[in-house]
């Protein structure tokens, strides 16, 4: 066994083992809160009837040497090899592990200005239905992408377009994002390195489903993990308009945070313009129509019910009749 690194050094310790990991047991564990307060929220990642989240206080011991989460006692901490050991009094081991690397702070991101600086705070992630907690682990990880690419023009449009074209192709598997070993990966004009970085995020978003939260900061900012997306406030009175439940349905500002960060996926963070989704025909000729079937809840012209649009799965909640083609 590596040597543990030392435990005594509290500052030390409470950097290190903030965020996410994932143990030995199945679980997700996500570590928040101040220094003197640090919590650890373990859930399971598969998805089980009885699953519930358990939340776990990370303590110092009383002789300041070591470190306690809950009933288990610190046996071994490395940073460098991203490495938790936690020991139980009957000898029972839980190994926490990093999920992969992380990614570069704000000053070292290609464009800082859309990550957040803000404190991690302790939630609960099965508070949440799973569909949001796994959408929020796609949106993250093509937002990471972004960052990944940086300020070259070509394939960061290059993206936008899988991205857009991606549900058409009948192989596509996750319905937002081309699979680690899906070719239209070859398509980006890209070094073969950064490709393969490219594939092992992809390849990391069920791992982090359980810990890319999608919330609210303020009334005109949705954050995703790390990510924060600037929020028009047409679009978020357009969405709240077309709500289809009621209209105090605690989950509606959750749905519309969600929505609002699904379709900021196809956002250039080169270009100061949203991107196009649909073809620009003059509305007072939408308006003739009976139905739309390229539209979205942020553009239809046409009443709930009357509109086909990319996520139905998501924007039926907001009047969509289903998608192109199926829906005809």
């Amino acid at each position: 066994m590596l040597p543990t690194e030392p435990a005594s050094d509290a500052s030390h310790f409470i950097k290190g083992v903030q965020g996410h990991w994932l143990d030995s047991l199945g679980n997700s564990i996500i570590v928040s809160g101040p220094s003197d307060d640090l919590t650890a929220v373990v859930t399971p990642l598969v998805d089980r009837p009885e699953a519930r989240d358990r939340v776990l206080r990370i303590r110092q011991c009383q002789n300041l040497q070591n470190w306690k989460c809950g009933p288990a006692q610190l046996e071994h901490f490395c940073v460098e090899r991203q490495r938790v050991v936690w020991t139980t009094q009957d000898g029972r081991r839980t190994v926490w592990s990093r999920t992969a690397e992380a990614m570069p702070s704000a000053a070292a991101a290609a464009f800082p200005w859309l990550l957040h600086n803000g404190t991690p705070e302790p939630w609960l992630p099965l508070e949440m239905p799973r569909d949001i907690l796994y959408d929020g682990a796609r949106v993250a990880a093509l937002l990471d992408i972004r960052q990944m690419i940086g300020s070259r023009a070509e394939p960061q449009e290059q993206l936008t377009h899988i991205l857009m074209d991606h549900d058409l192709h009948q192989t596509r598997g996750d319905y937002l994002i081309p699979g680690a070993d899906s070719p239209l990966w070859q398509t980006l004009p890209v070094s073969d390195r950064l490709r393969r970085s490219i594939a092992q995020r992809v390849h990391r978003i069920p791992y982090e489903a359980l810990s890319q939260r999608i919330s609210w900061s303020g009334d005109s900012e949705v954050w995703v993990g790390h990510h924060k997306i600037t929020c028009r406030s047409r679009d978020v009175q357009v969405l709240d308009s077309r709500w289809m439940h009621n209209p105090k349905d605690e989950r509606k500002p959750i749905e519309i945070a969600r929505l609002l960060a699904l379709y900021s996926v196809f956002d250039n963070p080169l270009s100061n313009r949203r991107s196009g989704m649909q073809l620009g025909l003059d509305p007072e000729l939408r308006r003739t129509s009976d139905y739309e079937l390229f539209a979205s809840p942020l553009n239809a012209e046409l009443p709930n019910g009357r509109f086909a649009s990319k996520w139905p799965h998501v924007e039926w909640r907001f009047g969509s009749i289903g998608s192109h083609p199926p829906v005809l």
